[in-house]
């Protein structure tokens, strides 16, 4: 499968997950752990239209980044990292460029303010 068709095949939540990592790939934060994910996530859930209620938990981000892991949407990083405090934390990093993801996500319009911003960042 091509990454296009990986992303057409995401669900919401994945894709915000995707965008939460370009952002942060935009700002020089990766590798990033889940939990960094998890907070620019959340931050940007009021720029999603559709069905989320809420917010999403730390939960629902590590099984999307999971998930998107095992389609090779993601990749785990080595970040080296030796602190006790980030050990055995994954870092994620997408596989593919901030630009090629957003541009396969740009037809779904619940996604547009938070593909504009992620764009903005990343350029």
């Amino acid at each position: 499968m091509s990454e296009l068709t990986d992303v057409e095949a995401t669900t919401l939540t994945h894709r915000v997950v995707l965008l939460g990592i370009a952002e942060l790939g935009g700002s020089d934060a990766v590798p990033a752990h889940a939990g960094e994910v998890v907070s620019v996530c959340i931050d940007n859930l009021g720029d999603v239209d559709g069905d989320v209620v809420g917010r999403l938990s730390e939960a629902d981000v590590a099984r999307a980044l999971n998930e998107l892991e095992d389609t090779g949407l993601v990749d785990r990083a080595d970040v080296g990292d030796t602190s006790a405090v980030g050990k055995g934390r994954p870092a994620y990093v997408l596989s593919m460029e901030s630009e090629a993801l957003c541009e396969a996500l740009e037809d779904d319009d619940r996604l547009a303010s938070l593909v504009d911003h992620v764009e903005a960042v990343c350029h």
